[in-house]
């Protein structure tokens, strides 16, 4: 929680800096945990309640609708009540089950970007009124698969020019850039990031985002 806390802050300077809103899916418990005020402004999203695995891939659990249902509406209520109404969401891990979507319009949230894409893709409507946004999913210039994922950039794995790169290939439909707020200062595997490379992450952030537009 303290390094997503203070990835946060981080983050909330360099889209400030670049002049772009972003938008933020937050875990209920998040919410409940740490000072999210900056996000005034900016779009708020839910991203369930304690980053639970919604398609039970990982855990072998399978959810009926009502655990579904208990695990979303907590989330979003959560973030409701200490930060702003969500309008849209994201599932942890990118995976979600049946039962999501067809919840969803219950809440009022009509937007979802749960899934990856071609490059170029546009919105599409999961059939309930719900439209998705995908993140896209490419390869770059020798051939590799990338997403639109920025950790790789955070843990030194790809440069900023790599991302631009990826958007200047567009010619139509919806560019979504992802990160995590914790990654802006702590590597996956080796623990808290120092100043230096904290400031690295910032100025690559804002490199790739001056880059696109």
């Amino acid at each position: 929680f303290s390094s997503a806390e203070r990835g946060l802050a981080v983050l909330l300077d360099v889209l400030d800096a670049v002049g772009v809103k972003g938008t933020f899916f937050v875990e209920g418990r998040t919410s409940e945990t740490i000072d999210c005020s900056g996000l005034s402004g900016h779009c708020v999203g839910f991203h369930g309640y304690d980053h639970e695995d919604l398609s039970g891939q990982s855990t072998g659990v399978t959810y009926t609708r009502d655990e579904v249902e208990s695990i979303l509406r907590r989330g979003f209520d959560s973030v409701s009540d200490n930060i702003s109404r969500p309008t849209c969401f994201r599932a942890p891990y990118m995976v979600r089950n049946g039962h999501v979507e067809s919840f969803l319009p219950e809440l009022g949230v009509f937007h979802d970007s749960s899934s990856y894409g071609d490059l170029g893709a546009e919105p599409f409507d999961l059939g309930n009124g719900v439209m998705e946004h995908p993140v896209p999913k490419t390869t770059d210039g020798s051939g590799r698969s990338m997403a639109a994922y920025l950790w790789p950039m955070h843990e030194g794995k790809r440069p900023p020019s790599d991302y631009v790169a990826m958007a200047s290939r567009m010619e139509h439909g919806q560019l979504i850039l992802a990160t995590h707020t914790w990654h802006m200062v702590e590597w996956r595997e080796r623990g808290m990031m120092g100043p230096d490379e904290v400031r690295r992450n910032a100025d690559h952030v804002a490199e790739v985002l001056s880059g696109i537009l």
